[in-house]
């Protein structure tokens, strides 16, 4: 059966429309058929003067987005030439009012976000739409600008490259275009400002999320980073070297969800043999323990070309959601340095870590949130708990006509591969392009050398070549074309049947040979993924096919992701003479363990947004303080001086030298003078806000310096019947007692051994400086596997239980 001629019964309807989360769009169908309607009989000037009508005021009712989607299908047929469907004016009616929309693969998602963006803007409203990376930012921007100049609105956008003042121009414009991470960023060095001046950032209100369930729920557990004090995190040799000749199987063993490694007894042996006298579990031997385990994890679980790439000396990681570079993404805590020692790289330079931001909190504070993508109805319901966000399918303004091959199951990954390439062949002695969707680097190169002694021709876009992408992908519906790609999540670009730029003849020619065809290795994590790769073919009604080839021995069904199943000892043996399984249900397994999979994917974000719920909001009170200092240049003077002299006037200002002292009184009081008369007033008040902004900003690394160090060693609290979480929440809130307190006395002490020279003091000099590097952290709930599940055991197997 096509994907296109499914037909759900009613009662299927109504039990999926009360779903939690997802959302019946069919509410403003008749809206749009009006609009629609109306914009046919209107010419350029008419659908202005319709703009001009509509009120600048925060709500709209019915009406007045009637009207605006008249005007704006007037004006975008007049700026850009495109003609829009109703369902594109369906899912723009529908996002405005608030819900996330699931779009194919085609059918106009850019457009559909700038119409929201519009209509939001001119009502008042300030508005940033989220892309995935830099690129999109810049292209949406410049091509929609034609559109929002009509409109009577300024676009703008903002990439990594661009200086501070660049940035804060960009910023003030009614619509801005920037990456997830760039703004993310902008947050992070905005916390770090002590000027007013310095701050880049506007106001968040309206937030337009692309690709939004990879933004909102498969990258939301990675902290964007701000670093400073930069330090060499150095991975011992010796330790490489040691971790390199122990024995898989014997001396260490990886445990069945492949996500973790730890030593055996032989291989503790071989440690306590080359560390002599070292007590691996106490205090002393926390550190060569750490590092042991750090360097086993590197060599044996991260894998060159899978997880990571080397490009120009650098071990640059790969995205599993997207199968491209993540942007300065790095592992924490020597899992970075050890992977660079492992490939005798030169060690990065790492900095201590100031702040950090989840995506989750970053999206969260804005007022409005929606977005679109091609799959987010298979998350509503996590929109729904996690987002207050409901999530609703606008169908493709043609019937969808791709046919959805069923799976083929393969005993070995020999085999699925072999089968792969003849299906390539086959398609390709037709002309049929196909799409050769792969999981890493490593895989699509593979192909492309198994295509290659098959002497078939193919182009390989992977995180080696991103930079080429839309380049690539513009043309992988070319008749004869061999695409050989990592996942296709968030590209931007999309496949035309005869390649870019469209050719009606060459069009034809490639929709007779059936379209394109997709061929998926192996499943992904996620379902969401498949479809994702699935969505390249049957573009906007075109025809095209799909087809996913597994083998037993993918993860999937022989690993992490089988929780239990279990299924490949049993299921290859019935297997045919290719190695095709014939056993009947072994997709629905497999669709079983994958749906486990993402679950558990799900949970572990939970754990990790728990874990930071308590963090977030102490940031938040040293934030509001840290605000107060930063809006009044007296803030922080009067807060030192009440240290000082004991009370919120202590002669700061009234001229008498501190005639009000108590408290410590003396000295600090005597201090304050000597500066002011030095310095002046006015510029004692700056110096005192800027080491009071530090102090803050350097005691706040230093308490999630703690917390980190709590986290790591919290889990043992269960061997006492605590609860971890309990227990950790209850770590944070003592250790954030006193902290502005604290905050204030430092800063008192740092601004009386300031040295004056000239009438000036060099607040670089003494340190008074704030970090600049940022990056992301790949990290969960538990991002070392279960280094402390070892000590438990081992202390486990001292109380002989």
């Amino acid at each position: 059966m096509t994907r296109g001629t499914l037909r759900l019964p009613q009662k299927f309807k109504n039990w999926l429309f009360n779903a939690p989360g997802v959302a019946d769009t069919a509410t403003h169908s008749g809206l749009v058929t009006r609009a629609a309607a109306r914009a046919a009989t209107l010419d350029v000037a008419q659908a202005q003067e319709l703009l001009q009508q509509l009120p600048d005021s925060a709500t709209w009712g019915d009406a007045e987005l009637e009207n605006y989607l008249v005007a704006a299908k007037v004006l975008v047929q007049e700026t850009l030439g495109l003609a829009l469907f109703d369902t594109q004016l369906l899912a723009a009616a529908t996002m405005v009012r608030g819900t996330v929309v699931e779009l194919d693969t085609g059918e106009g998602k850019t457009m559909v976000g700038a119409l929201v963006a519009g209509a939001h803007a001119l009502r008042g409203r300030r508005v940033h739409v989220l892309t995935v990376n830099d690129y999109l930012a810049q292209r949406d921007a410049a091509w929609m600008k034609p559109f929002f100049e009509q409109l009577g609105v300024e676009v703008a956008s903002v990439t990594e490259s661009m200086e501070p003042q660049g940035r804060r121009q960009a910023y003030e414009a009614d619509i801005v275009y920037v990456s997830v991470n760039e703004l993310g960023f902008d947050v992070l060095r905005d916390r770090t400002c002590t000027e007013p001046e310095q701050t880049t950032l506007q106001p968040f209100d309206v937030c337009i999320v692309d690709e939004i369930d990879s933004v909102l729920v498969d990258e939301a557990t990675l902290p964007l980073v701000l670093a400073g004090r930069a330090r060499s995190e150095l991975q011992s040799v010796d330790v490489a070297d040691f971790v390199k000749a122990l024995r898989p199987g014997i001396d260490f063993i990886i445990e069945a969800d492949k996500r973790n490694v730890s030593l055996t007894d032989a291989g503790l042996a071989e440690v306590e043999a080359r560390w002599p006298g070292v007590e691996l579990y106490s205090t002393a031997g926390t550190p060569l323990f750490s590092s042991i385990n750090t360097a086993l994890h590197a060599q044996v679980l991260l894998h060159r070309d899978v997880d990571y790439i080397v490009r120009d000396g650098k071990a640059e990681i790969v995205s599993d959601s997207r199968g491209r570079v993540a942007a300065l993404q790095r592992w924490p805590d020597g899992l970075q340095a050890a992977v660079e020692t492992k490939e005798g790289l030169h060690t990065t330079e790492q900095g201590e870590v100031l702040d950090q931001l989840l995506v989750r909190d970053l999206i969260k504070s804005f007022a409005t949130v929606t977005g679109m993508s091609g799959t987010a109805v298979a998350v509503a319901e996590y929109l729904r708990t996690h987002y207050e966000l409901d999530a609703g399918r606008v169908d493709s303004h043609t019937p969808c006509i791709r046919a959805d091959r069923p799976e083929k199951i393969y005993a070995t990954a020999a085999h699925r591969d072999a089968a792969v390439v003849e299906a390539v062949q086959g398609a390709h002695a037709t002309g049929q392009p196909v799409l050769l969707g792969t999981h890493d680097v490593a895989t699509s190169e593979r192909f492309a050398q198994l295509l290659e002694a098959a002497g078939i021709e193919c182009q390989v876009l992977n995180a080696r070549n991103d930079s080429l992408e839309a380049q690539v992908i513009a043309q992988a519906g070319r008749r004869g074309s061999i695409t050989v790609s990592t996942q296709m999540a968030g590209r931007g670009t999309d496949i035309l049947l005869g390649g870019s730029p469209a050719d009606p003849a060459e069009h034809a020619e490639v929709a007779a040979l059936g379209g394109l065809l997709v061929i998926i290795v192996g499943r992904f994590y996620s379902p969401r993924l498949d479809a994702q790769l699935r969505g390249r073919a049957g573009r906007q009604g075109d025809p095209g096919g799909s087809v996913i080839f597994s083998s037993m021995e993918d993860p999937a069904a022989n690993g992490q992701e089988t929780h239990g199943l279990e299924l490949s000892n049993t299921v290859a043996q019935d297997a045919d003479s290719d190695g095709l399984v014939t056993r009947a249900g072994v997709s629905a397994l497999l669709d079983k363990a994958q749906r486990l999979a993402e679950a558990e994917r799900f949970t572990t974000q939970q754990n990790s947004w728990k874990y930071n719920e308590l963090i977030a909001y102490q940031r938040r009170v040293v934030l509001a303080d840290r605000e107060t200092f930063l809006s009044d240049l007296d803030a922080a003077l009067y807060a030192l001086a009440e240290r000082a002299y004991g009370d919120g006037n202590g002669g700061v200002g009234n001229g008498d030298g501190g005639s009000d002292r108590n408290g410590d009184g003396g000295e600090s009081g005597d201090r304050l003078d000597e500066l002011r008369s030095a310095l002046g007033e006015t510029e004692l008040a700056r110096v005192c806000r800027s080491v009071m902004l530090f102090e803050l900003d350097a005691q706040w690394s230093d308490h999630l310096a703690q917390l980190s160090e709590q986290r790591a060693a919290i889990h043992l609290r269960a061997l006492g019947r605590q609860n971890p979480l309990d227990e950790f929440r209850r770590e944070t809130i003592r250790t954030f007692e006193g902290f502005l307190e604290d905050a204030r006395a430092t800063a008192l002490d740092t601004v009386k051994s300031l040295e004056v020279i000239d009438g000036h003091v060099d607040l670089d000099a003494a340190g008074i400086r704030s970090g600049s590097a940022t990056w992301t952290y790949v990290v969960d709930e538990n991002p070392f596997g279960n280094q402390t599940d070892q000590i438990v055991k081992w202390l486990l197997k001292k109380m002989g239980k």
